[in-house]
């Protein structure tokens, strides 16, 4: 009989095949080994991912939703399982995925809270450019509001993978696909100084390491940044947003300005139109402000009211 432990260390391995990021691959690992390990301590007899019945899927669920598990979370749960059972049906192992006879959980997206200017400006005034950590961190926060990247993207991001001189970086996305973010002259300028700083204290970067690096030159991770732009905030006063929020920011910002919903798109790295026009719907009303500040029509106001009126 195949147990549990063998499948799902082959899913891992062709997860990797597949060249699935690391953090992917953690995230399925914490997901299904929490599934088998509910199923072993409750004594539930589901000793192989073959034998696994939608009665199990559901018990799971349940079991989640009664340690008060966000409805948000729970589909995270639920889809690494389905994932995972997919695979199985793909690879002619099992005939159809359980998860199929199970009720998808379907909570309410939460409204996105952008980063406006004015509060990214009180946040970064907290730092001092003369210290190197706080140079970096200046940089990174900049390019990811600047850029709307997402942190992952950012803390991977090569010396070799920036072009100062045009202004862009190519970043690895979700699923493996490489895009290329933009970002301004200030952004520039700061990255320049970081870089110059950097070179300085730790000698020349070769094109393959890390852009973003803590003094003794290992990369910067992901529970640091978050933690420095979480304290840059509380310092200056404010209530705290999630890094993420420097992304939402950014799709706010670049809508206010003019830009068009397909560019943003491309630019945020999103597979489907669905969040984007989400952003569009969320700050309609502030589209609509700006469309009063710029109306054509009414720009021509003298004109059309002497010709129609």
């Amino acid at each position: 009989m195949l147990d549990w432990e063998k499948v799902i260390n082959t899913f891992f391995w062709n997860l990797e095949i597949e060249g699935k990021s690391s953090r992917t691959i953690d995230w399925f690992k914490t997901h299904l080994r929490l599934f088998v390990r509910f199923h072993r301590d409750s004594g539930i007899d589901c000793p192989s991912p073959i034998q696994c019945k939608p009665e199990h899927i559901k018990l799971y669920l349940s079991y989640l939703a009664h340690k008060k598990i966000s409805p948000v979370s729970l589909l995270t749960y639920f889809n690494a399982i389905s994932c995972f059972f997919s695979w199985l049906v793909r690879e002619g192992l099992l005939g159809e995925n359980p998860c199929k006879r199970v009720q998808k959980p379907k909570p309410t997206q939460p409204i996105p809270t952008p980063v406006t200017e004015e509060h990214f400006s009180a946040a970064i005034s907290t730092l001092n450019p003369n210290r190197f950590s706080d140079l970096r961190n200046l940089a990174i926060f900049m390019l990811a509001f600047d850029s709307g990247a997402r942190l992952s993207e950012l803390i991977n991001l090569k010396v070799g993978d920036v072009d100062l001189l045009q202004r862009c970086a190519k970043v690895m996305g979700k699923g493996g696909r490489e895009r290329i973010i933009f970002f301004g002259v200030l952004t520039t300028q700061t990255l320049r100084k970081y870089l110059l700083r950097r070179t300085l204290l730790l000698g020349q970067p070769s094109p393959l390491d890390f852009l973003f690096v803590f003094s003794n030159n290992s990369p910067l991770d992901r529970r640091y940044v978050l933690r420095a732009w979480h304290r840059c905030q509380k310092k200056a006063g404010l209530k705290p947003l999630s890094f993420h929020s420097l992304r939402h920011g950014f799709a706010r910002m670049w809508l206010l300005n003019g830009g068009d919903a397909f560019s943003l798109q491309r630019l945020l790295g999103h597979r489907t139109s669905s969040m984007t026009s989400r952003y569009v719907t969320l700050w309609g009303s502030d589209l609509q402000k700006l469309h009063a500040k710029h109306s054509p029509i009414d720009k021509l106001r003298g004109q059309v009211k002497r010709k129609l009126l």
